[in-house]
């Protein structure tokens, strides 16, 4: 059963990278099957007696605290006691709690489902980090599984880059990935290949500096050169070596900058801490590497690489990156949930209420593994994740100075150094939250502890860890079979539940659809929500066919599970407040400004929200709405502008509306100008001008819309004052000088005409469309 149990765990191993890096439902409950049977065997083989002992496992201690911690978020609790210790999170749930009025009970995380499925994962790491530990105490399987992820990184890295060049958008040329995800090999997000490559790298460079022939330096350079290539293990040598090169190159092709940097960083640490009595390595050989992977790398090509890192640099020479916008609002999340955090894997959820950016981003982690770790685990979470880490290295440096085995020192020194790799990274990046990597992180901590403790050659014990107590072997046995029960009923709930809803999940509801087919999507929703029961969806799904069922009083009670479930769900509170309206419109109008500010897209419910208002004959209130609407987000309005228009608002309400964006005033007025109204096209495109000054930059456009709106008028005299105007403001422009000057030309006025185009000559002297027209002004060649 021993060998059973290193069958398992080699199986993680192969399956968690090669399965898209474990990041989908269904590759994760394999990761944690497997975890969760290797478990069982090793717990089985102690059990029986075959001679094989359990040891203790350094760090185990802060492993398990921050697992009661994670599965304590999902427990609910006194509310009085959540209010206490964790207001904020009172605070996200205290709409509900409002309507509801008889909850007695809450949990410390905003979405339950999440923050579960976060602790099975989390407690896979864990198994699998003691399963490494307890198998690989022995040297036989020690060097058998580090051989296995030398020769998988290697193959990884050739098969990442012969489908970067072949198939860049599809995974094993057969899975499409979404647009512009900077696929690499079996991963969709290149960071993630990158952290998992500087992971397992120091392992290849630990074995290729083990094999390393010996070369007496006293000898010729021909006896040298021929010992070097005819020695036992020059084969391995130069075949990891090679392979190293190419996993390094790979990593260069990904295009990760966080990779490249932590790769480098991480290798100079390497042959920093090696200790100088197991090296034994001479100049050349560092040389055949570093020479290997710039060529290789070179033959890819430098520009791409070159051009990544200089996009984060301004103009000006600042770094310009979303991830600095998303630190700081990351910042705002952890005062305000300091102490116990938003629960396990809730980021995505409630990064919405806290987001500053404009643009159309869909932000679901912090790309920095510590800020993420604070916001979701409090200091509590991150404590006990420190604690756990810090217990590990400082294991595997204590034996690293005392060892006097060569492997077990590389191996060690290999394993250490891929750690630090993936905590440098974890600043830029959220390598933790990929399933192969997070899992790979604890494989790295169980091998240093191994290395540092397995004797490969012994008498007596074959590690120098101590023996774990009586009951260990229970405990191991009781949590295999948790872990793998869990994989099958709660994650493969999970999926059975959403594969059911996808039949269903398109359909659109409406009072036009018959009976039957209302029915069979209530039926669907109940089904998957028993599958599924922490799911808000399902019951959202359930209390909308209701609706239109004539069931209002059923079709309450889902929308309140479904809030109850995920009370940051924008979509969630603003239907139920619909449906509230009937009973309590005060209550529903506050429900709804609630709904917008926590919704992750927040146009989906503004024209539900301004429908609501303007039913309710809330004209003034609609019209207030839209404007703060608009204000915090100024893109909204172009999207907006052609579907306000049904709600015939005057002119004097769309001002109130729209923000202080030209952008926004043009494009109202463009929008008018296609619907034949010149009149409020001209108001609207003029007042555009207004709002010069609370732009960051003043474009051309701005002045070049009017003008030649103007000109289709034939309105001449207008449209040179706003060139004139144009001209005062951005005085370096050269298109508004030729513009001026064709005006001048066609009104007979030469010398002015001249002017203008020398003048835009000057600001742009390899113009040579107006060299030409002054050439012909002046008939001069």
């Amino acid at each position: 059963m021993f060998r059973a149990a290193f069958f398992f765990l080699a199986a993680t191993l192969i399956f968690a990278p090669l399965a898209f890096g474990a990041a989908e439902p269904w590759s994760m409950m394999v990761v944690q099957l497997l975890t969760g049977c290797g478990c069982l065997c090793l717990a089985w083989s102690w059990g029986r007696g075959d001679g094989r002992s359990l040891y203790r496992v350094p760090g185990v201690l802060p492993l398990i605290l921050l697992l009661l911690w994670i599965f304590l978020q999902c427990v609910p609790l006194p509310v009085t006691f959540v209010r206490t210790f964790a207001p904020s999170v009172y605070e996200v749930y205290r709409p509900v709690l409002e309507i509801s009025g008889h909850d007695l009970l809450m949990p410390l995380t905003v979405n339950q489902r999440a923050t579960l499925f976060e602790g099975m994962r989390i407690a896979t790491y864990v198994l699998l980090y003691i399963l490494t530990v307890q198998i690989l105490s022995s040297g036989r399987y020690l060097r058998k599984t580090v051989w296995i992820v030398a020769w998988l990184a290697i193959g990884i890295a050739f098969l990442a880059i012969i489908q970067k060049f072949t198939s860049p958008d599809r995974i094993y040329w057969f899975r499409a990935t979404p647009p512009n995800a900077g696929t690499v090999g079996p991963w969709v997000y290149h960071n993630h290949y990158a952290g998992f490559m500087e992971m397992v790298l120091p392992l290849v460079l630990a074995l290729f500096f083990f094999y390393r022939p010996t070369v007496d330096p006293d000898r010729p350079l021909r006896n040298r050169v021929a010992a070097l290539f005819s020695s036992s293990g020059s084969d391995l040598h130069f075949l990891l070596g090679f392979g190293a090169i190419v996993i390094v190159a790979s990593v260069f092709v990904s295009l990760s900058r966080g990779g490249i940097i932590s790769l480098g960083l991480a290798s100079v640490f390497f042959l920093v801490v090696v200790p100088r009595r197991v090296l034994r390595t001479r100049l050349p050989t560092y040389a055949f590497l570093l020479t290997g992977a710039v060529l290789l790398v070179t033959w890819f090509g430098w520009g791409n690489v070159a051009a990544k890192f200089g996009a984060v640099l301004s103009r000006t020479g600042g770094i310009e990156d979303v991830r600095l916008v998303v630190w700081r609002d990351s910042v705002r999340i952890i005062s305000d949930f300091l102490l116990t955090g938003t629960g396990f894997a809730t980021f995505f959820h409630v990064y919405p209420l806290y987001t500053t950016l404009t643009t159309g981003f869909v932000i679901d982690h912090a790309h920095n593994d510590y800020l993420e770790l604070l916001t979701d685990g409090g200091l509590i979470g991150f404590s006990l994740a420190a604690w756990f880490v810090l217990a590990v290295l400082r294991e595997g440096w204590s034996k690293i100075g005392i060892r006097r085995d060569r492997y077990a020192v590389f191996l060690s020194v290999g394993a250490m150094t891929g750690i630090i790799a993936i905590l440098l990274h974890g600043v830029t990046d959220f390598n933790m939250r990929n399933g192969a990597n997070g899992l790979y992180f604890f494989f790295l901590c169980g091998l240093l502890v191994s290395a540092g403790n397995t004797r490969l050659y012994y008498r007596t014990r074959p590690t120098l860890l101590a023996g774990a107590g009586a009951g260990s072997g229970k405990v191991l046995l009781a949590a295999g079979f948790l872990l793998a029960a869990t994989a099958l009923l709660v994650r493969g709930g999970g999926i059975v539940a959403g594969v059911g809803y996808a039949g269903i999940a398109d359909t659109y509801l409406s009072g036009k659809l018959n009976r039957e087919k209302l029915e069979r999507v209530a039926a669907t929703a109940r089904r998957a929500g028993r599958y599924d029961p922490l799911e808000g969806k399902y019951s959202f799904a359930l209390g909308s066919a209701l609706i239109f069922l004539k069931q209002p009083e059923g079709a309450m009670t889902s929308f309140m599970q479904a809030a109850r479930k995920d009370p940051l769900s924008g979509v969630f509170l603003q239907r139920l407040a619909l449906v509230l309206a009937s009973t309590d419109r005060a209550a529903a109008e506050e429900l709804m400004h609630t709904a917008y500010a926590r919704a992750l897209n927040k146009e989906y419910l503004v024209l539900t929200w301004a429908d609501w208002l303007l039913s309710m004959n809330e004209r003034d209130k609609a019209v207030t709405m839209l404007g703060k609407v608009f204000a915090d987000n100024p893109l909204l309005t172009e999207k907006f502008l052609p579907i306000l228009s049904r709600y015939s608002f005057d002119r004097e309400e769309v001002t109130a509306m729209l923000p202080d964006s030209v952008s926004s005033w043009y494009h109202y007025g463009a929008l008018l100008e296609k619907r034949g109204d010149l009149e409020g096209a001209e108001f609207y495109r003029t007042r555009a001008l207004d709002f010069l000054d609370a732009e960051e930059m003043i474009q051309p456009w701005f002045f070049s819309q009017l003008y030649r709106f103007y000109l289709r008028r034939s309105e001449e005299d207008k449209a040179v004052a706003v060139l004139r105007r144009a001209i005062e403001v951005l005085p370096d422009e050269p298109s508004f000088h030729v513009y001026l000057g064709d005006y001048y030309r066609a009104a007979g006025i030469r010398y002015r005409a001249r002017e203008e185009y020398e003048q835009a000559l000057l600001l742009e002297p390899a113009d040579d469309r107006v060299r030409r027209k002054l050439e012909k002004l002046t008939g001069k060649r």
